[in-house]
């Protein structure tokens, strides 16, 4: 991914909104060093024509990744996944 695009994603959640498009080319974070430098940004439950994001968005290291929700649960235990807004997806 150029870094351009990496710029426009990390940027792309505007008053807790983000477009379809950049929530498709986001990264899914699965695994990381430490899960508690990891910052919530928001919840996404969104259906799309042939995927459904259900899940959070997170910051880490100036990035923003996407973390499935069968990920979280399995994280439960060790950290607090208490997202502090749902996220709107537009087209």
């Amino acid at each position: 991914m150029s870094m351009e695009w990496e710029k426009i994603l990390a940027e792309s959640v505007k008053d807790g909104v983000i477009k379809e498009l950049h929530l498709r080319k986001l990264p899914v974070l699965k695994t990381t060093d430490n899960w508690k430098k990891v910052e919530l940004v928001g919840w996404v439950d969104h259906q799309m024509k042939y995927t459904h994001y259900k899940g959070g968005l997170v910051k880490l290291n100036g990035k923003l990744y996407f973390v499935q929700d069968k990920t979280i649960k399995a994280l439960q235990e060790f950290m607090n996944w208490n997202f502090p807004t749902k996220i709107k997806v537009v087209d």
